[in-house]
């Protein structure tokens, strides 16, 4: 098992149509979301939440690559494909994990249990069904924040 920690960029929230990172998993490999944390980016305080959902429908012409780097140097680089933008957007399907944050700097820190039973999968296989995406749950602030991925 490799370990990957991948940067959301900061993204103010509007559409809840609109995904601001999505994870596919590459043709081989599997992981597994082994942590989310999140952070309000704004200067004022407002209620705001985001949510993981898998991928019902892949989007069309992924920009902002997402790279999510190796823990350790000596790691293979990450076999899957990551973006922060669509030119068409993924369709949201099942809510996995919300997130709920104030935009005035409040962190949301989740961590799967140390047998790994509630890790958050991603199965191999390159495909949309097996992908996932955050998207805004409600809310108009700033967030960005850290995925944690393990690579099997």
């Amino acid at each position: 098992m490799q370990i990957y920690n991948a940067q959301i960029p900061q993204f103010t929230l509007a559409a809840t149509t609109t995904a601001f990172g999505t994870f596919i998993s590459g043709t081989v490999n599997a992981n597994m979301i082994l942590e989310l944390d999140f952070q309000g980016r704004g200067t004022s305080s407002a209620d705001n939440e985001i949510g993981l959902y898998r991928i019902a429908t892949a989007g069309v012409t992924g920009a902002g690559a997402i790279t999510p780097q190796p823990t350790n140097p000596g790691y293979t680089a990450w076999a899957g494909t990551a973006f922060s933008s669509y030119t068409t957007q993924p369709v949201k399907g099942v809510l996995a994990h919300n997130i709920p944050l104030n935009s005035n700097g409040q962190r949301y820190f989740w961590r799967c249990n140390p047998n790994n039973n509630n890790a958050i999968a991603i199965p191999a296989g390159n495909v949309a069904a097996a992908s996932v995406g955050f998207f805004p749950i409600s809310g108009t602030g700033s967030v960005g924040g850290r995925i944690q991925l393990a690579q099997i």
